[in-house]
Parts: C-alpha cells; sequence; structure tokens
C-alpha cells in the first residue's frame, strides 16, 4: 500500500481538490474487488488519515523547493519534520544552480518530502557543525537526525551533466524519499491500494 511520502504534488493537489470524490472512488473500487466490510472500513479511515495528512503538507510548503534565510528557521525545520532534504549553497556558485534545477524537479515528485535550500552566509553554525568545506553540498534529515550527505559530484558520476534521476536514486538510497512502486498501476486503486484479494495479500509490510 502507498503512503503520503510515494504521493507527488500534483497527485496530492488533486486528491485534496475533491476529498469526497477520492473517497468515493476508493469505496467503489473496494467494493469492485469485493473486500470484506471490516477492511474496506479500515482502508477507508485509512484515506482519511493519509488526506489530512497531505493537507498538513500542503499548508507547510510540501512540494515546492523553498529557501531558508533564517538559520534558527532551518534547525526548527529539520527538528520539526520527518523528512527533510537541504542544499548548502552560494548564489554566485553556477553547480549549486544547477543542482537547484534538479532539487525544484523533485520536490513536486515527492509531496513527502520537505525540499529547501539555504545560503553558506545564513547558516554558518550548521557550515561548521557538519564540515560543509566543499559545495554543493546536500544534507539529508530523518526523524530529527543528520543522515546522509551529498558532497560536490563524486556520486553522480562526477559530471555536472549528471541527470536528475541520478540524484533521486542516490537520495533514495538514505531513505528520505521513497522511489515510485514498480507495480502496474492497472493493478492498484486509488493512493496505490493493491487490487489483489486479501487471501492473496503478502504477509511481507509495505513500504
Amino acid at each position: 500500500m502507498a503512503d503520503v511520502e510515494t504521493v507527488s504534488k500534483q497527485q496530492a493537489e488533486d486528491l485534496l481538490d475533491d476529498e469526497a470524490l477520492a473517497e468515493e472512488k476508493l469505496f467503489e473500487e473496494l467494493e469492485n474487488e469485493e473486500v470484506p466490510a471490516h477492511i474496506r472500513e479500515a482502508r477507508m479511515l485509512e484515506l482519511k488519515d493519509q488526506l489530512q495528512q497531505l493537507n498538513d503538507h500542503k499548508l507547510k510548503g510540501y512540494g515546492t523547493y523553498s529557501e531558508i534565510t533564517k538559520e534558527k528557521d532551518l534547525l526548527d525545520l529539520t527538528v520539526r519534520e520527518k523528512n527533510v532534504i537541504v542544499h548548502f549553497f552560494k548564489s554566485d556558485f553556477k553547480l549549486c544552480t544547477l543542482v537547484d534545477s534538479h532539487l525544484e524537479v523533485l520536490a513536486q515528485k515527492y509531496f513527502g518530502t520537505k525540499f529547501a535550500k539555504v545560503s553558506v552566509d545564513v547558516a554558518k553554525f550548521c557550515v561548521g557543525k557538519f564540515g560543509i568545506k566543499v559545495l554543493p553540498a546536500i544534507l539529508v534529515f530523518i526523524d530529527a537526525m543528520y543522515k546522509d550527505r551529498i558532497i560536490g559530484f563524486d556520486e553522480l558520476g562526477n559530471d555536472e551533466n549528471f541527470t536528475t534521476e541520478m540524484l533521486e536514486r542516490r537520495l533514495a538510497k538514505s531513505g528520505v524519499i521513497q522511489l515510485p512502486d514498480v507495480q502496474p498501476q492497472e493493478n492498484k486503486t486509488i493512493l496505490g491500494y493493491d487490487r489483489r484479494k486479501p487471501d492473496e495479500e503478502s504477509d511481507d509490510d509495505d513500504y
């Protein structure tokens, strides 16, 4: 079953534009698959919870790549939100601008992760704390903990012509984003519910 972390900005906006329609669509899909009533009720409640999370994320600016202008706001962000990606940059660095273009795309694709950037001139304490000496520098925070970093382009083919997909796969290794489920869409319901009947489902946990 998909969760909020795998929903794109466009998918989130479509669902939030008409929550009642989303609930009705899921109800119809579950009925068509002859899902037992107790499972149907549980999934409807889960959808309501997911829609609430999506709305909360929208209010917090998820789905956009924003610049932080105060270091305190950066510290608050990394503590408050579950999944955060921060690009430490200098405005006159061409390669930092290149990274911005890729992160802007990914911010819209991964609505469950907060993407932000901050100037090294603003975040001097963090620059020292995390030993940032080379730019561009992308830091990953999960559950208020610093987890990973990408410094320069060494892990991206050591080439400034790296693709957004290369950066996407590298970030996914840290767990801060989850790559989209490769299961065919025709086997899915709204928000990624599996169309298999309950007795066909695996015991393995989903993402």
